[in-house]
C-alpha cells in the first residue's frame, strides 16, 4: 500500500509542478513551481527504483539521501513563506522569515551535514536502513524531521482559521482547500512526534511513511482546490474586482 501511495504522491507532485509552469513562464511566483519540483525530486528519491540508480551515479555513498533532506528543508521554507503571506498571518511570517526561523533552519542544516559526514555509509542503502543502528544515523533521521515540523506548526493555526472562515462564508471549495493544507501540516507534526517516541518499531515506521505520503497528497489536493476556488470567485466578480476574505493573498501566492 505504501509503495502505491508513494507513486500517487509522486504523480501529484509532478502534476502540481506542471500546473505551475504557465504562471512561472509569466514570471508569477516561481517559488511554488520550484517547491513542487524539489518535492518531486524528494518523493522520487524515496522510491527504491529511483534512489538506487541516482545514488549509484553519485558515487554510491548515499548522497541522494542528503539531497532529500536539504530538498525538504527548502520545500518547507518556501511553502511556509507562501502560506503565511496567502493567509495574511504576520506572526507565522515572523516565525519563518525572522531571526528565530532563519537561525533554526541554518543550525539544523549544518547539523544535518555534520551528522551525515560522521556516519559510516560505505554503500547505497534506501532510507539508510542498513545503518539504522548507528547513533549518528538515528540522530540524522530525527533531525531531518525537526524543521519541517517547525514550519508546519507555524501554519496550522492560520490554515485552520482560513478553513473555518471560508466555511462560514459559504465558500466550500476554499474551505476544503485550507482544510486539506491544514491536515497536511497536522500530519507532519504527528509523524514527527511518532518518530521521536518510537522510531525503531516497525509498525510505527510504516505508519510514519503512510502519514508522510498522505500529507503530500493532501497538500497537492489543497493547492488544486485553492486554484479552483480562485477561478470560481473570479467568475462571480466583475473584471478587476478582488476576491475577498482569506483568499486575497492567493492572487500573489499562487
Amino acid at each position: 500500500m505504501i509503495a502505491v501511495l508513494q507513486w500517487v504522491a509522486l504523480g501529484a507532485c509532478l502534476f502540481c509542478a506542471a500546473w505551475r509552469v504557465p504562471a512561472t513562464l509569466r514570471g508569477r511566483n516561481t517559488g511554488l513551481f520550484w517547491a513542487f519540483v524539489l518535492l518531486s525530486v524528494a518523493v522520487g528519491l524515496s522510491l527504491p527504483e529511483i534512489y538506487l540508480v541516482v545514488d549509484a551515479g553519485l558515487g554510491g555513498r548515499n548522497i541522494a539521501n542528503l539531497a532529500i533532506r536539504f530538498a525538504l528543508y527548502a520545500i518547507f521554507y518556501i511553502l511556509a513563506v507562501k502560506f503565511a503571506a496567502a493567509y495574511r498571518s504576520a506572526s507565522s511570517a515572523r516565525l519563518i522569515r525572522g531571526p528565530v526561523g532563519i537561525s533554526l533552519l541554518a543550525l539544523i542544516s549544518v547539523a544535518t551535514l555534520v551528522l551525515f559526514l560522521l556516519s559510516d555509509l560505505p554503500s547505497t542503502s534506501v532510507g539508510l536502513q542498513s545503518y539504522s543502528n548507528q547513533p549518528s544515523v538515528q540522530a540524522y533521521g530525527l533531525l531531518g524531521r525537526l524543521y519541517p515540523a517547525y514550519a508546519a506548526a507555524c501554519l496550522i493555526r492560520p490554515t485552520a482559521l482560513a478553513a473555518v472562515s471560508a466555511g462560514a462564508a459559504g465558500r466550500k471549495t476554499a474551505a476544503t482547500a485550507a482544510g486539506l493544507i491544514c491536515s497536511a501540516f497536522i500530519m507532519v507534526l504527528l509523524l514527527t512526534a511518532m518518530q521521536i517516541a518510537a522510531a525503531a518499531v516497525p509498525l510505527v515506521s510504516q505508519l510514519i511513511a503512510l502519514l508522510s505520503y498522505t500529507a503530500i497528497v493532501c497538500m497537492a489536493l489543497g493547492l488544486s482546490f485553492t486554484w479552483i476556488s480562485l477561478r470560481m470567485e473570479q467568475r462571480r466578480k466583475s473584471q478587476g474586482a478582488r476576491a475577498g476574505g482569506q483568499l486575497h493573498g492567493w492572487h500573489d501566492a499562487t
